[in-house]
């Protein structure tokens, strides 16, 4: 059998409910556990399979679900909403209202804002599930829709996150680039198309099936779909291959100030901040996620039981730090635009407005003018001097 997802936005390990009554469950568990076992909504049975010509012995790993980690995602993730909702809100107001021109950059940011809002809608609907120990009253149609915007928000999150970091990264590294000087209508047209190439890529979950009453993207079965196996592929995908594109802008931006001594200069030094508080986003949201995933993924191969039953717990508990993403992109804004961090200050009283300028990409345009002086000058030096030959020499 394959292991799937715990979880609604994870592909690695389902725990599906358990529709064996108490008398049919293993002997060699405990009589106390029976009840809480065929009750639980997240039991995760496996089938290993009678012992065949490898000799290898059947066995069934029962790694039932903690109530603590419903009461612990519960209050999390509604403080997760309150919070993302305003900064967001926020966000959104400022880029609408005070931000004026619009760059490249506005577009790729108000698409991470519109990301958010789709994690941001679902998250009532997921404190209800939890706070009713993983029991959703909503109905099928509503269960595929909240996973599929669930999955959709993870998705165009790396998405947009490597679209800013790459977005620096010309404008750093390659200035003179035609992809550098793109204009608004032209980010637009590639901000919709990777919004359409991410609302395929999760549209199976919209066609899977559903096991209610329980709400989860993967469940066990003797067969792995290929929806399943797409969704496997994608989780792991979108996040490795994003992450070292983030980290090749990050450290040939870096490589680049050194070698054009663009220390001093404002623009290139915010670049580089902003995208380390890229990678820390990145990796404090999606990281844990995957490293336990890949963790049970692994436990279920071994069938080492015990550690399965922890793994699954952990990962199912790092739902937090994925949600968090809605509550952390808005420090991200800061570091990404002064215009948006004195609005913000502006908005909330503690400074005078000013509208500045849209964001620091104005600021690399001072540096490509020097560049073109300085290729000048050297054209110049090489020109070769001429001397007048009715003249005395001195």
């Amino acid at each position: 059998m394959e292991p799937h997802n715990l979880s609604s936005s994870s592909p690695f390990l389902s725990l599906p409910p358990s529709t064996l009554p108490p008398s049919t469950l293993p002997a060699s568990l405990p009589s106390s556990l029976a009840p809480f076992l065929s009750s639980s909504p997240w039991v995760l049975s496996t089938d290993l399979g009678a012992t065949g010509a490898t000799g290898e012995a059947s066995g069934s790993c029962f790694p039932a679900s903690s109530p603590t980690v419903s009461a612990f995602l519960a209050p999390i993730l509604g403080m997760e909403f309150v919070l993302g909702l305003a900064g967001n809100s926020l966000a959104l107001f400022i880029f609408c209202f005070h931000t004026r021109p619009w760059t490249s950059n506005t577009v790729f940011l108000v698409s991470l804002v519109v990301a958010d809002f789709l994690l941001i809608v679902n998250l009532p609907l997921r404190v209800d599930y939890y706070l009713l120990r993983e029991r959703w009253r909503f109905g099928a149609t509503v269960c595929k829709l909240n996973l599929f915007l669930l999955s959709t928000n993870r998705s165009a999150s790396v998405v947009f996150l490597t679209a800013i970091a790459l977005n620096r990264y010309l404008k750093v590294v390659r200035p003179h680039h035609a992809l550098s000087r793109a204009s608004v209508g032209a980010a637009a047209r590639v901000a919709a198309g990777l919004w359409a190439g991410i609302l395929l890529l999760n549209v199976h979950l919209l066609l899977s099936a559903y096991a209610g009453p329980w709400c989860l993207s993967y469940r066990l079965g003797t067969e792995a779909s290929a929806s399943l196996r797409w969704h496997q592929a994608l989780f792991l995908l979108e996040f490795f291959l994003p992450l070292a594109l983030i980290l090749f802008a990050i450290i040939s931006i870096g490589l680049t100030i050194r070698r054009r001594s663009l220390s001093g200069q404002a623009g290139p030094q915010r670049a580089v901040r902003m995208l380390a508080v890229v990678v820390a986003v990145y990796t404090i949201c999606f990281l844990p996620s995957v490293i336990l995933g890949m963790a049970s993924m692994v436990a279920f191969r071994l069938r080492a039981c015990h550690a399965l039953g922890l793994c699954t717990q952990l990962f199912h508990g790092s739902l937090a730090f994925t949600y968090l993403n809605s509550v952390l992109d808005p420090v991200l804004y800061c570091f990404s635009s002064p215009n948006f961090l004195r609005q913000v200050r502006a908005l909330l009283g503690l400074t005078q407005g000013f509208q500045g300028p849209a964001s620091d990409e104005s600021s690399y345009q001072p540096s490509a003018r020097r560049w073109k002086a300085s290729r000048k000058a050297q054209a110049v030096e090489k020109l070769p001097v001429e001397v007048p030959l009715d003249g005395p020499l001195k």
